[in-house]
């Protein structure tokens, strides 16, 4: 039954402030990159400062209004504090950055500068990587950390942290294309990887997106973690 004190506008007028309240926590650069980071595993604060290139007083600051919001989650291990991302927040990242990708110009300038007039490595799309996956036709570079790798990564790649890589390149095949994949489209891992793989007379590709992506996409993930 409706509550007859409560108005529809007064209704209205709630909700819409409760919505702006959770995208105000996401409405800063720093909390962006931390959320991105949170989508490949939980973290301390310690290990997400590292990560985001910040003070760790700083980290703890913007971590806090995300927590406010209730868009990450905290549990203490020993003496520290490990957040992870609370449910359903890692699509709407997701929908967020492939948002801005489409309707950006800042963004796709951005993208421009870093890539230079050559434009991106060739990638591969995640309907094309499944059908190779599936076939047994391709190798599946993973170059983000281990710990990463072990959270959650996509069924059937390989690990090889990407400080590893120049030492173990002897582990990938040269009769099938290497698909290197990091954390997602802003990770620079992938392209060093990519580019490290060409030079040893490989073929090699990335795929641009990371777990979550594949996860959205309909993808299976698997996970290494005890």
């Amino acid at each position: 039954m409706l509550n007859n004190k409560v108005t529809p506008r007064a209704f209205k007028d709630a909700a819409y402030a409760a919505f702006a309240q959770v995208t105000k926590a996401m409405g800063s650069p720093r909390r962006l990159e931390l959320l991105d980071l949170l989508v490949q595993g939980p973290r301390t604060v310690e290990q997400l400062a590292l990560g985001t290139a910040q003070p760790v007083p700083s980290a703890s600051q913007h971590l806090q209004v995300l927590r406010r919001a209730r868009l990450v989650q905290t549990q203490r291990r020993g003496t520290h504090v490990v957040y992870r991302l609370a449910p359903e927040v890692g699509p709407v990242f997701v929908a967020l950055r492939r948002l801005a990708q489409a309707r950006s110009p800042e963004l796709q300038a951005a993208r421009g500068d870093f890539f230079g007039p050559e434009g991106p490595l060739e990638v591969i799309h995640a309907e094309e990587l499944r059908s190779l996956l599936a076939e047994g036709r391709v190798a599946l570079l993973d170059v983000r950390p281990a710990d990463e790798f072990e959270h959650a990564h996509i069924a059937g790649a390989r690990s090889i942290p990407f400080e590893e890589l120049p030492e173990r390149l002897n582990e990938l095949p040269r009769d099938q294309l290497v698909v290197a994949t990091c954390r997602g489209p802003y990770c620079a891992l992938a392209i060093q990887a990519v580019r490290l793989v060409r030079a040893s007379g490989r073929s090699a590709v990335r795929y641009e997106e990371g777990v979550a992506e594949w996860q959205l996409d309909g993808g299976q993930l698997a996970s290494s973690a005890g």
